[in-house]
């Protein structure tokens, strides 16, 4: 992983170190302060610039690469290898997974349901957010 310094963060992006500092002030991109010092993976920097990226009527958005996202399941985990898909998997939870999809960041998300004990409707309001 490729770490910016905050002035190399600065020239990278093509902004004052001013202003980054107030990114980081308004938790406004993405970093992480190390033994006082703030860093700033590159390929997050540019998924940063990428995700306020306009396009004209009618562009088509790339396809989102081989993922699946979202929960950790035993049997998907198999199939996918099984498969020969070539399908990666990201496990960080349901909520992640959709987040993820909405913005285009992975193919699918895996997602795990309420069990019965709570009700079909709690899994239609999940649904639903």
């Amino acid at each position: 992983m490729d770490f910016l310094t905050t002035s190399e963060a600065a020239e990278y992006l093509r902004l004052g170190e001013r202003k980054l500092y107030e990114l980081v002030a308004d938790n406004a991109i993405p970093c992480s302060k190390v033994t006082g010092k703030w860093l700033f993976p590159r390929h997050e920097l540019d998924r940063w610039v990428l995700s306020g990226l306009t396009r004209p009527e009618g562009m088509v958005p790339a396809a989102p690469p081989p993922i699946v996202g979202g929960s950790q399941d035993d049997l998907l985990e198999w199939a996918l290898r099984q498969s020969g898909s070539g399908l990666a998997s990201l496990t960080e939870g349901t909520e992640s997974g959709v987040g993820r999809l909405m913005r285009g960041e992975v193919a699918a998300a895996a997602i795990h349901f309420h069990g019965e004990a709570l009700g079909a409707e709690a899994n239609i309001a999940a649904v639903r957010a």
